[in-house]
């Protein structure tokens, strides 16, 4: 028999006073599978947060939820606060009752809610690109209905979509943070399967250049901002048939051909210096992170809770480490060549 907030306040399971609705937590339930949330160190440590902050007294939003039939309520929105009240319950703190809201919508709207909430830790990119990919696949949504449901751009859709197909040591640079989404994505559409190799390339650059991250500014060729002005300039100086066709003459177009000869250079040159770089590699042995680069170790840390590392007395990423051993091995070696 289906259930109702109506049927559920006749027979207490609700109580309604001025401020709203409210039920006991055991009566809230949460859906296997339908919070796409990785129980991961960044959600852990945005649970103590919220942990102490509902100990210590704080209110936090009504929980938005739908009738169960078997009894009670299913969580649409609101998994860590219920989460964090139930921590509370077992630390003896008296949870009597929680306060809730029904969530009005269809099955499609539910789970697009886990991305637009604003009383949320945001989703993660991999964690976006697991309800843009249920939303496709399993309620045959397309890119501009997703965009629609999720306030995102159709081409924000289109990339975290690709990135839930992508092979899974692209989804874990992105998921440790090591590289942006638009440059996993770039990298996927240019090279397919082996994505993944082209982006430990792209690492060892940005590492080279002191960064902790991969973006588009690190990989991306460089053109000068005058040069690209003036490229501007002289289009704007050519003539344009009815078929969009434009037309340069004379100097103008030698000089136009020379800035696009450059532009092509500076790819080529990039292209090169990327593919040279070694490819720092790390491996846990014990409770320590050793890095080395080109078979020589240059660095090593120790392991801090199973996946991050303490360095210099901070808590941080792997990637970030290894970053910073490439970043310190390479200034090494360029003191020691100055000094010769």
């Amino acid at each position: 028999m289906a259930n109702s907030f109506k049927q559920m306040t006749r027979d207490g399971s609700i109580k309604r006073t001025d401020t709203g609705m409210f039920i006991a937590l055991s009566d809230i339930h949460v859906r296997e599978g339908f919070n796409k949330r990785e129980d991961d160190e960044r959600t852990r440590q945005a649970d103590d947060e919220l942990f102490n902050y509902l100990m210590n007294g704080g209110s936090v939003p009504p929980l938005e939820v739908i009738a169960r039939d078997e009894g009670g309520v299913w969580v649409v929105e609101g998994h860590r606060r219920r989460r964090c009240y139930a921590r509370c319950a077992e630390a003896g703190k008296p949870v009597d009752r929680i306060h809730i809201m029904p969530f009005n919508g269809s099955d499609v709207q539910r789970l697009a809610r886990i991305m637009t909430s604003n009383n949320q830790l945001p989703l993660s990119d991999m964690e976006q690109a697991a309800v843009i990919q249920e939303l496709h696949n399993a309620f045959n949504q397309t890119t501009s209905e997703i965009a629609k449901l999720v306030n995102k751009s159709v081409a924000t859709v289109e990339k975290l979509l690709l990135l839930s197909t992508a092979n899974h040591d692209v989804q874990q640079e992105v998921k440790s943070g090591a590289v942006s989404v638009d440059v996993a994505v770039d990298r996927v559409r240019e090279y397919g399967e082996q994505a993944g190799e082209v982006l430990q390339h792209d690492k060892a650059v940005a590492a080279a250049q002191g960064k902790t991250k991969v973006t588009r500014s690190s990989i991306a060729p460089e053109l000068s901002i005058k040069n690209a002005r003036r490229f501007v300039e002289l289009m704007a100086q050519a003539a344009i048939s009815d078929e969009g066709v434009f037309t340069l003459e004379g100097t103008a177009l030698a000089e136009a051909l020379s800035i696009i000869d450059e532009h092509k250079a500076i790819t080529d040159a990039r292209e090169t210096y990327r593919l040279s770089q070694p490819i720092p590699s790390a491996e846990v042995r014990g409770k320590t992170l050793h890095v080395s680069l080109g078979g020589v170790e240059i660095g090593t840390a120790q392991i801090y809770r199973g996946k991050n590392v303490t360095l210099n007395g901070v808590v941080t990423s792997q990637s970030k480490a290894v970053a910073h051993f490439v970043k310190q091995h390479k200034l090494q070696q360029e003191n020691s060549h100055d000094s010769q």
